[in-house]
């Protein structure tokens, strides 16, 4: 018999499992190994659909599904920055333990527990951890509105972090910050108002830099800057004016 034909009704079958039999009936086992289930399996899907299905079931599991907790966590993270960023310290004002028994009381999850472990880990765990985020959303909360010592103070809290944070990008956009305010204390000739955002300060050093540069590049003629106050007809009636005297 060729190998991709299939076995008769009537064909040989190898003696049915009574154990089996009596607790599986509607399975259909074979038995009494592995070996001769497979061989069924074969002979009713064929060789490769067994090797797929063997291959599936066997592969290794990948871990659990990562959860998204941070854009949920995202109101605390940023209720948190506001509170930084008006000199209070919000890491001892509200433990991360009181944060996930909070969360994991709104968002159970398959198990209260499980998913408060989960969120106090992620809270606690650096380098990116609650500190890391709420100084970041300090950072961009303060670009733009508030006193721009903020911005840098929040600047320099990042730059201080531990070195698997980046403090080296940290400490590039908080020395450029400092070379920000200093452009504008040497247009200006004196430090910005306390008042003023940073993104103010950068639009006005950015104003500043633009209308010195089209000072700069106004046309010159061959012997140097052309004449702007006088237009051709003042011109020639200067020069009649002058052959008359004479």
């Amino acid at each position: 018999m060729a190998e991709n034909e299939t076995k008769p009704d009537n064909a040989l079958q190898p003696p049915r499992n009574a154990l089996a039999e009596f607790a599986l009936p509607k399975l259909d086992l074979v038995g009494p190994s592995v070996h001769d289930d497979i061989q069924r399996a074969i002979w009713r899907y064929g060789a490769d659909a067994v090797k797929d299905a063997v291959k599936e079931a066997t592969k290794a599991k990948r871990g659990r599904k990562r959860e998204p907790d941070w854009p949920e966590l995202r109101e605390v993270i940023e209720a948190d920055a506001r509170d930084w960023l008006a000199g209070n310290d919000p890491f001892s004002a509200r433990s991360n333990y009181a944060i996930a028994k909070e969360f994991s009381e709104r968002n159970p999850g398959h198990s209260v527990v499980s998913t408060h472990k989960r969120i106090e880990r992620k809270l606690s765990r650096g380098p990116y951890d609650r500190r890391w985020f709420t100084l970041v959303s300090a950072e961009n909360q303060s670009r733009d509105s508030g006193p721009y010592e903020a911005h840098i103070r929040a600047l320099e809290a990042l730059s201080e972090l531990p070195e698997s944070a980046r403090p080296d990008v940290w400490q590039f956009s908080l020395d450029r910050a400092r070379s920000t305010i200093a452009d504008y204390e040497s247009r200006e000739g004196k430090l910005p108002p306390r008042e003023m955002t940073f993104k103010e300060i950068e639009a006005t050093v950015q104003q500043g830099s633009l209308n010195a540069l089209a000072t700069e590049s106004q046309p010159r003629g061959l012997f140097g800057s052309r004449p702007q106050t006088l237009g051709l007809l003042a011109a020639s009636q200067a020069g009649t004016d002058s052959e008359a005297e004479d």
